[in-house]
């Protein structure tokens, strides 16, 4: 115990040492001195134990809310903890989500050594099933029983908007592409030119929604414009991966995923699974003649040229590779 409390004095002394190291340390002092503290501070310290993200992302009232206690209980946990105050403690679990930003580069070391380890095809394997496990997860009664009520909001909405920066762009596009075949009140936030942008400014209210969906590491300005239309009243249908997130805290309905797999990058399997879910629970549960609006768009698009027809010239021969000899 005595190596612990060394290592936790110079780490509060050295903020910029504050690291994965330095919040391990800190949960290993908590854990040390948890039968010690009083029973209301035990459920503050059961808090910052069980719930890492929210308490580097969470302000202290809002933790403490879901905590079941007084904020002046999380300032009592930091003071048994030699501290002056909670932001202490958050500062330490906000400095390690910041060190994870190269989080990428680390697991595609990891990826590398795990394909020289058990071969391509093992790997391959490896990442179908992480993205069969994430879809599983998403049959839960609960979540099911949330994109439910995600869809009533969608469906009575004056206007659906539609949001994704970054890598959650394609999940808001496709949400957008689908639903404008049978529905006309669907707005692409930060289109061409950013031609979706401008409606927002002054267009929307309560009567209306956004569909937006926001995984870790989440997009500045994804969160800013989200952040402008709760402000005006607008209704927030989120995907995103914590129910810390920034967008899970503005959001009238929140359909959590699973993003984490055997490669490098996260995957979006799961995200674009419950926008197309939705889609199709949008569709079955409309009002307006599905059939009819969806025949129209399609004959529309053929009549466009915008796909590929029996018209069009022959495609060139594949080349075949020359045998080995």
């Amino acid at each position: 115990m005595l190596v612990i409390l060394d290592m936790w004095s110079i780490m509060v002394n050295s903020p910029s040492t504050a690291s994965a190291q330095s919040q391990q340390t800190l949960v290993q002092l908590i854990q040390q001195r948890f039968d010690t503290l009083p029973r209301q501070v035990r459920l503050a310290a059961s808090f910052v134990l069980d719930h890492p993200q929210e308490v580097a992302m969470m302000s202290m009232r809002e933790q403490a809310r879901l905590a079941g206690i007084p904020p002046s209980t999380m300032t009592r946990l930091a003071k048994f903890l030699d501290l002056d105050g909670y932001d202490d403690i958050r500062d330490v679990f906000k400095n390690n989500l910041r060190a994870r930003g190269n989080e990428y580069s680390q697991r595609a070391h990891g990826l590398v050594e795990l394909n020289q380890k058990i071969g391509e095809t093992a790997l391959a394997l490896e990442v179908a099933n992480n993205a069969i496990a994430h879809i599983q997860s998403l049959c839960s009664a609960d979540t099911l029983a949330g994109m439910v009520r995600a869809v009533k909001i969608l469906s009575s909405a004056r206007q659906i908007y539609c949001l994704g920066l970054r890598s959650s762009f394609p999940v808001a596009f496709q949400f957008s592409h689908v639903s404008e075949y049978f529905a006309k009140n669907v707005t692409l936030i930060d289109g061409a030119g950013e031609s979706g942008m401008m409606k927002i400014m002054h267009q929307v209210g309560p009567k209306d929604a956004l569909f937006v969906c926001c995984i870790a590491p989440y997009s500045k300005r994804a969160i800013s414009i989200a952040g402008h239309l709760a402000k005006a009243g607008v209704k927030l249908i989120a995907i995103t991966d914590s129910a810390s997130s920034p967008i899970a805290r503005m959001a009238a309905e929140t359909i959590l995923v699973g993003k984490k797999n055997s490669s490098f990058f996260d995957t979006l399997v799961p995200a674009f699974l419950v926008s197309e879910i939705l889609v199709a629970l949008m569709a079955a549960t409309s009002k307006v003649d599905i059939k009819a609006s969806v025949s129209e768009t399609e004959k529309n698009l053929w009549s466009m040229g915008e796909w590929w027809g029996a018209e069009q010239p022959d495609l060139p021969k594949p080349r075949l590779r020359k045998q080995e000899s």
